[in-house]
C-alpha cells in the first residue's frame, strides 16, 4: 500500500507542478503564488527523521518567506504524530478527499466536447471563475503545461460560451483526470459525464489503461459519476490550515 500511493503521490505532483518546490527531510513543500493547495502545501512523503516540532517550524518559515500561509496535506503516508501534532499547533481539518483509480474500458469520446492540446483564454477564464481559488492567468496556463506529458484540454459550449471543462494528462501509463467543473446554472445536465467519457477515450486510443483523479469526499454527485464508469476510491487525504486572524 505505501509503495502504490507513493507512486501515485508523485505522480500528482508531476501532473500539477509547483513554481517552486523543495524537499525537506522526506516532505515535499509546494508553492505557486495561488491556485490549487495541491500545489501550495507541504507534502509527507517519507518518514522523519527530524522532531515533528521543528519540522513543522521550519515549513511555516518558508511559507512565510513567499508571502503565504502554511497549509499541511495530510495523505497515508505522513508520519504517524503529525495529524495530532499539527492540531495541537491550532491546525483545523478540512477538504477529505479520495484518490480514485481506474481500469480504463471502452469509453466513448462525445463529438460535441472540443478538446485542445492548449487552453484557450475562455477555458482558463471559466476554471478561474468556477474554482474561485486566486491565480493569474498567465500562472494558472503556466501551471497547466508544465508538466511534460500530454494535456487535453476538454470543454463543452452553449451559445459561445463555455459551460464546462475538464483536462487530462498521460503519464506514466496513467490518464489523470482533473479540473472538472460546470458553471453552476448548467450542472446536472450530463456535461461532465460526457467530458470524462471523452478524456478517457483519448487516454485509451494514446495508450494509457489506468486513471486516476481526486475528488473531495462531500462532493456526492462527482464520486456517483466516477463510480459509474469504474472509478473506486485508493486512498484519502484532507489538509490542515490554520483558521484566519
Amino acid at each position: 500500500m505505501p509503495n502504490a500511493v507513493r507512486l501515485l503521490e508523485e505522480l500528482s505532483f508531476r501532473t500539477l507542478p509547483a513554481l517552486d518546490q523543495d524537499r525537506y527531510d522526506g516532505w515535499v513543500l509546494r508553492w505557486s503564488d495561488g491556485g490549487s493547495r495541491r500545489a501550495n502545501s507541504v507534502n509527507a512523503v517519507r518518514p522523519s527523521t527530524l522532531p515533528i516540532a521543528d519540522k513543522i517550524r521550519h515549513c511555516e518559515d518558508w511559507f512565510a518567506a513567499r508571502g503565504a500561509p502554511p497549509v499541511f496535506r495530510v495523505t497515508p503516508l505522513a508520519d504517524e504524530e503529525l495529524d495530532g501534532a499539527l492540531a495541537d499547533h491550532g491546525y483545523g481539518r478540512s477538504s477529505p478527499t479520495a484518490v480514485m483509480t481506474a481500469a480504463l474500458k471502452d469509453p466513448t469520446a462525445d463529438n460535441d466536447v472540443v478538446v485542445a492540446d492548449s487552453p484557450s483564454q475562455k477555458w482558463l477564464q471559466c476554471i478561474a471563475s468556477v474554482s474561485g481559488e486566486p491565480q493569474s492567468l498567465d500562472g494558472l496556463r503556466h501551471q497547466l503545461t508544465s508538466s511534460g506529458g500530454h494535456n487535453r484540454f476538454a470543454s463543452v459550449s452553449v451559445g459561445g460560451q463555455i459551460v464546462a471543462i475538464g483536462m487530462s494528462l498521460d503519464l506514466d501509463g496513467f490518464t489523470t483526470v482533473y479540473n472538472m467543473n460546470t458553471v453552476p446554472e448548467r450542472r446536472r445536465r450530463g456535461y461532465a459525464r460526457r467530458i470524462l467519457s471523452t478524456l478517457l477515450a483519448k487516454g485509451i486510443a494514446a495508450g494509457t489503461d489506468r486513471a486516476v483523479l481526486q475528488v473531495t469526499w462531500e462532493n456526492a454527485a462527482a464520486m456517483a459519476l466516477y463510480s459509474t464508469v469504474g472509478f473506486s476510491p485508493a486512498y484519502s487525504y484532507h489538509y490542515r490550515e490554520l483558521p484566519p486572524t
